[in-house]
């Protein structure tokens, strides 16, 4: 008899379901679930210009697999004049000149993670993540097989001492660090410097390759600037990750992975995909080329400040002391920690049929502790959506306290 095709799935296919978007029997009404830069900041008009001067200056070039100029090179490292735009804003930046070699194109920066554990992680090797963490990551690190180990965070993020007692075990089996330090996901916590140096120093001691996940590092709009671990390595042994997706629009599916070129090297020997596509690639190089994106940003973050402000506010006002969070200074997110003396579970399911949708908290870790929390995007939805949808989450919390025994 003929299997199923579902019976023919390989182990890791059957490993588990895609990740984590919702299926609402309702419409989404408030949607505050995923992370995705606010529609009124696309630059629509620049876009759409930019894209026909490519295609009218560049002909058919445009839309080959890679400029006949550079070669075969894009077919790995992507286009090389949008390489060399952000070699340049990380030099300007950070201090550091990595060149085109240096930076290599990807999918958004999702693809540049999973090609910096392609590149490095052998089978049963550790990986050091935060307990509370960005599950592609994490996804990806389990289908290379890695030896997966998490490290507390706090109000400063990723427990940097808890780190070095794991070190102190293990020792050189830690290969790599995955660590989100400006604006933490799902926490929204930034590691203060001197955490930032001592996981430098670990690192020099213990051989380990950090991938910084940096892709809401522009996206600060509150509080001072905080330097990246790769301004500050001395090593080689840091890459770093960013995305036009996360700055400038989503469906640009576009994003890097910087390091040192002998770093780098690694995850060009692992890539298959052909690389990324040209026109956009071209799109992009000529919107940081005549200087776009520096006053984007300004504006952009001023869209979320301005959210952000109103979903303290309303949370504040609607919700008061049965939730906890801290007030953002930067990206897209509140982490909002229920009181105990809700019955989560109840107002979870209340909140989903009122067509309220965020992104529960076991979706980042897998032990919270008894503790209830949620992550909040308040990037995408307007101002009114925000204030009805913490009013409407509000009026459920009262619904939902426990009544002592």
């Amino acid at each position: 008899m003929t299997k199923p095709i579902d019976a023919l799935r390989s182990d890791l296919a059957g490993s588990g379901p895609p990740l984590f978007f919702p299926d609402p029997e309702v419409p989404a009404v408030f949607n505050f679930d995923q992370g995705l830069a606010a529609p009124e900041t696309f630059p629509r008009d620049d876009l759409t210009r930019l894209a026909k001067l490519v295609l009218q200056r560049d002909g058919a070039d445009v839309l080959d697999y890679f400029d006949p100029d550079t070669g075969y090179e894009e077919l790995v490292f992507g286009y090389k004049g949008l390489r060399e735009q952000i070699a340049q804003r990380i030099a300007r930046q950070q201090g550091v000149d990595v060149g085109p070699r240096g930076v290599i194109l990807t999918s958004g920066s999702v693809q540049g993670i999973a090609l910096a554990i392609n590149g490095y992680v052998n089978k049963g090797d550790i990986v050091v993540v935060e307990a509370a963490s960005f599950p592609y990551a994490l996804r990806f690190m389990d289908m290379a097989g890695a030896d997966l180990r998490t490290v507390p965070v706090d109000d400063s993020g990723m427990d940097v001492d808890a780190l070095e007692a794991l070190l102190a075990i293990e020792g050189d089996r830690v290969k790599m660090v995955y660590t989100i330090p400006t604006f933490q996901t799902p926490t929204a916590t930034e590691m203060p410097v001197a955490r930032r140096r001592k996981l430098l120093d670990l690192a020099r001691q213990h051989s380990f390759v950090i991938v910084e996940d940096n892709v809401y590092g522009d996206l600060r709009f509150a509080g001072e600037d905080l330097p990246t671990l790769m301004s500050m390595d001395d090593t080689g042994l840091v890459i770093q990750c960013g995305s036009f997706s996360k700055i400038v629009a989503p469906a640009l599916r576009l994003g890097w992975i910087a390091g040192q070129p002998e770093a780098i090297a690694a995850l060009a020997a692992v890539r298959q995909d052909l690389g990324v596509g040209q026109w956009l690639a071209r799109v992009m190089t000529e919107y940081m080329a005549e200087g776009l994106l520096e006053p984007h940003l300004v504006d952009a973050n001023k869209v979320y400040k301005a959210k952000a402000e109103t979903a303290a506010r309303a949370l504040r006002e609607h919700c008061g002391d049965y939730v906890r969070f801290r007030e953002p200074q930067g990206s897209f997110y509140l982490w909002v920690e229920i009181d105990e003396r809700i019955d989560w579970g109840t107002a979870a399911r209340m909140a989903e049929r009122e067509g309220i949708f965020f992104r529960p908290g076991e979706r980042f870790m897998n032990d919270t502790g008894g503790r209830q929390f949620l992550r909040l995007a308040y990037s995408h939805v307007s101002e009114d959506v925000i204030r009805e949808g913490l009013e409407t989450l509000g009026g459920i919390l009262r619904q939902c306290v426990r009544v002592a025994a």
